[in-house]
């Protein structure tokens, strides 16, 4: 069992600001907020240092250093930015990491002087997190994504439902890619709605623009769809005259019946993915749900 705290936080075990991820790198603020967006970024898989990782990955991951520095940069939070990275000695977690300390014009902190390891700031992790958090660009415009990297040898689709509120106001979004090489995005939303009932509505747009029998691989971050399948809540609500095993009424009937004959007339299989991490079309898909009530 790992015991290195970069580790789990990577794994989602321990809580972090999270500022930006993708497939090499996490990026989050260091928890001891000395310096306002002191920022860690650290390799996905574990290696010890620099000296231990190999040259293609440890690239992958400074160009996420540099991508988050020039976001801070870029958005205007600061003027530059210093990198610090400790090789061996030094270094409290044995996991590569590099440091990124914002510059501002008024910044008193000094690299190289102990006593300056401290700016006079006063938000809190969450507050500066909520200010650099971002996305890469094209997750939310969708140029640039290279869709050929997610065909398999069936349709695959991806979805995603948001809401703000809940219930309130809240969409929808899909990504199918056909197994011809082609593919579509959808979205769409209600004034007054559910988080659930959007992540449902996301299937069944997508899975509407498949043929009758094809096979459909659909990757969903919302357990309530996935298990309803995979975990057979939907026949159980079903054999239970559409109550739950509580005795409760199941919720969203009417979209359930829609999808359960939409998978009937397939060869579909769900798959549950981490959502708001580094998999970049559920995050395009999120961009596509959200995109209706921002």
């Amino acid at each position: 069992m790992c015991d290195c705290v970069f580790c789990k936080i990577i794994k989602g075990e321990i809580p972090c600001h999270k500022i930006y991820e993708d497939e090499n790198a996490l990026a989050f603020l260091d928890i001891v907020n000395d310096i306002s967006g002191h920022t860690l970024v650290v390799s996905k898989k574990h290696y010890k240092n620099v000296i231990d990782c190999p040259e293609r990955i440890l690239a992958k991951v400074i160009t996420t250093v540099k991508k988050v520095g020039n976001h801070y940069v870029e958005s205007g939070f600061c003027e530059g930015y210093n990198i610090l990275n400790n090789s061996e000695r030094g270094a409290l977690v044995k996991h590569l990491h590099f440091h990124v300390f914002p510059k501002k014009a008024d910044s008193t902190f000094d690299l190289y002087k102990p006593e300056t390891t401290r700016d006079n700031h006063t938000e809190s992790l969450e507050e500066i997190a909520n200010i650099l958090k971002f996305e890469d660009e094209n997750v939310q415009t969708g140029e640039g994504i290279d869709y050929s990297k997610y065909m398999e040898d069936c349709d695959v689709l991806y979805t995603d439902g948001a809401c703000s509120g809940n219930p309130g106001k809240g969409g929808y979004g899909a990504v199918l890619l056909k197994k011809d090489g082609s593919f579509k995005e959808f979205s769409g939303g209600e004034e007054e709605t559910t988080n659930n009932r959007m992540e449902i509505m996301a299937v069944i747009e997508g899975l509407s623009a498949t043929e009758m029998g094809a096979t459909v691989k659909v990757y969903s971050d919302s357990a309530y769809v996935v298990n309803a399948f995979n975990q057979s809540w939907l026949t159980n609500w079903i054999k239970n005259g559409w109550r739950t095993s509580t005795g409760g009424d199941v919720q969203n009937i009417d979209l359930w019946k829609e999808l359960k004959e939409l998978v009937e007339n397939r060869n579909v299989t769900f798959v549950k993915v981490k959502g708001h991490s580094d998999n970049v079309l559920n995050n395009r898909c999120d961009a596509l749900a959200t995109s209706y009530y921002k």
